[in-house]
């Protein structure tokens, strides 16, 4: 059934008009899963730090959980299981990983769930949100690159852990040292994660003496994406207790300097310096601490230097 509707999907975008193609080639493309992530740093950076964070929190433990089912169930791509599914080849470069659920659907959801939900008095954001949300689900199936299961499951995953990261967000700031307790809980689940999806075993299908998938390809996700939860959760809790910036009141060009200069310090540290560090410790490892790095600097690091910019900017307005 799933692959007859992908074949259905298939023969409407061979005939669909280019715009549409275009279209959602790119809500489900890799530039805009990198515009779903910019979003909620701009905003944590400029516009509302609680809610932001929210949105943060809820991608990390969200992809972690994704990843956790993925490796689990091991369900193979659509044009695997079946040689009649041709998907589209652009999508086919995003698609890492096993089939089962979509990442993609998984993160966008979980990210413009998040901002829906924080500003939900105004309803709008929310609808625009879950909109976009089932417009990059829909293109993943357009696109040939994953089943609807795949789909339906990844987007009621990314509502969960929005209410979940939003009840636990509010029991942190009930009590002392509860983000100490989250920390440490959060760090611990990151670790047995990585060792769970790193010894247990893989399916090892051939087809005329051609291995189907390579496991260890499958593993380097799961290292992103624990790097990317070790690096939120220890820049979380590091701003919390010694950074503590504001983005109420803002000026202009105030959100403008610090744009610049944290996704100037971002792109640096993801593209020239995080490709060193994978080269050096190779996929696994230095793909850790690629996202490790990035994302505690993104939290945390970068913050500290908005005070230095606001005073070097201020001066020169004098």
């Amino acid at each position: 059934m799933d692959i007859s509707y992908l074949l259905w999907l298939q023969g409407l975008r061979e005939s669909a008009p280019d715009a549409i193609q275009a279209f959602l080639s790119f809500v489900g493309s890799e530039a805009a899963t990198v515009l779903t992530m910019l979003i909620p740093c701009v905003m944590y950076w400029c516009i509302d730090k609680r809610r932001s964070t929210l949105a943060l929190m809820t991608y990390g433990v969200s992809s972690v959980f994704n990843q956790l089912i993925k490796n689990t169930v091991c369900c193979y791509r659509p044009w695997v299981r079946d040689p009649r599914v041709v998907p589209d080849e652009v999508a086919v470069k995003g698609a890492t990983g096993y089939s089962f659920p979509s990442s993609h659907t998984q993160s966008s959801t979980s990210v413009l769930g998040s901002f829906g939900w924080a500003w939900r008095e105004r309803r709008w954001p929310m609808v625009v949100g879950l909109i976009f949300a089932l417009l990059v689900g829909f293109s993943r199936n357009f696109l040939g690159v994953h089943t609807p299961q795949d789909v339906i499951v990844a987007f009621a995953e990314g509502l969960a852990f929005v209410f979940v990261c939003d009840k636990l967000l509010s029991w942190v700031e009930d009590g002392p040292n509860r983000d100490l307790r989250v920390l440490a809980w959060g760090c611990a689940a990151v670790v047995v994660f990585l060792v769970y999806v790193t010894v247990k075993p893989y399916p090892m299908d051939y087809v005329d003496g051609e291995l189907l998938v390579d496991p260890k390809a499958m593993l380097v996700d799961c290292y992103k994406i624990g790097g990317l939860m070790l690096g939120i959760l220890a820049g979380w809790y590091v701003e919390r207790h010694w950074v503590d910036f504001e983005t109420g009141g803002l000026k202009l060009y105030q959100i403008i300097v610090r744009l610049c200069a944290g996704a100037l310090i971002a792109l640096v540290l993801y593209v020239p310096v995080g490709h060193a560090i994978v080269g050096a410790l190779g996929n696994y490892a230095g793909q850790l601490l690629r996202h490790a790095i990035v994302f505690f600097v993104v939290v945390a690091v970068i913050p500290m230097l908005f005070p230095k910019l606001d005073a070097l900017f201020a001066k020169s307005e004098v």
